[in-house]
């Protein structure tokens, strides 16, 4: 006769799991009743205490059936569901590693394209590792057209030659504002208007000495919700003849702008 051996909280918990925490002999399901772990081959008739040997019972069934043996269609069916449903799981992690394995696949082609135009359009340079691991998180969160997009503008606005060669410091300027370019690009999209106010910035900072981008940015758009025109704007910009004199008049704009709204 086979030893009866206590059976763990860890297979208990896999067994209810498996089976729904429903009895497997009259389908009731926990908490209106309680579960039992029973034995399919009596431990007294040899049977052991493996998982495939183990099935979730009430306290009524598992009490009434005793050491009565299901018949063999009913263990073979139970074993039977209990393979396909390991082979179902293997497959579907089969399939995800696989799934997993192309995607890692296609994460390197892509930033292996973003590092050949970088040394098509920047000849004699090239992109060490450490900017292959931040060119790969780029594409992640921008997308690859997006980074490429960005590598030829900023290539195309930044990148300096000096007797046909591209000097080190537009070049470490070029790589560096793709990320700069990618971010603004998104702005973009997801607010159009700002095109609008770019330009007017663009006015205050060559026009005045002492400019904060940010802040530029954060009183435009300020205006902009308020309803004010992009001549307006524009007209404050190049009015204006020095950083206190623009702050100053943009308050007093935004001021009345929001008096106007108010009535």
């Amino acid at each position: 006769m086979t030893e009866r051996k206590t059976i763990s909280k860890k297979i208990r918990f896999e067994v209810f799991k498996r089976d729904s925490f429903t009895c497997q002999y009259c389908g009731k399901s926990a908490p209106e009743i309680i579960l039992h772990i029973d034995h399919i081959m009596p431990v007294s008739k040899g049977g052991d205490s493996d998982i495939t040997n183990l099935i979730t019972a009430c306290d009524s069934c598992n009490q009434g059936k005793s050491n009565i043996q299901l018949d063999d269609n009913a263990v073979m069916e139970k074993r039977k569901r209990q393979l396909d449903e390991l082979q179902e799981r293997r497959e579907q992690i089969e399939m995800m590693y696989e799934w997993h394995s192309g995607l890692l696949d296609i994460d390197n082609d892509s930033t292996e394209l973003v590092c050949m135009l970088f040394k098509e359009l920047v000849p004699g340079h090239s992109i060490n590792e450490n900017g292959e691991v931040s060119i790969k998180k780029l594409i992640k969160k921008y997308t690859l057209n997006a980074v490429v997009e960005s590598l030829k503008i900023s290539a195309s606005q930044y990148l300096e030659f000096v007797k046909g060669e591209p000097t080190q410091e537009s070049v470490n300027k070029t790589y560096e504002f793709i990320e700069r370019i990618c971010r603004n690009r998104k702005k973009l999209q997801e607010k159009p208007y700002l095109a609008d106010l770019y330009r007017v910035a663009n006015i205050i900072k060559y026009k005045i000495r002492y400019y904060e981008h940010w802040r530029v940015m954060n009183l435009l758009e300020s205006a902009h919700c308020l309803g004010a025109d992009y001549d307006d704007l524009e007209f404050i910009a190049r009015q204006s003849e020095n950083w206190y004199e623009w702050e100053d008049s943009m308050n007093h704009f935004i001021n009345h702008l929001e008096n106007t709204n108010g009535k």
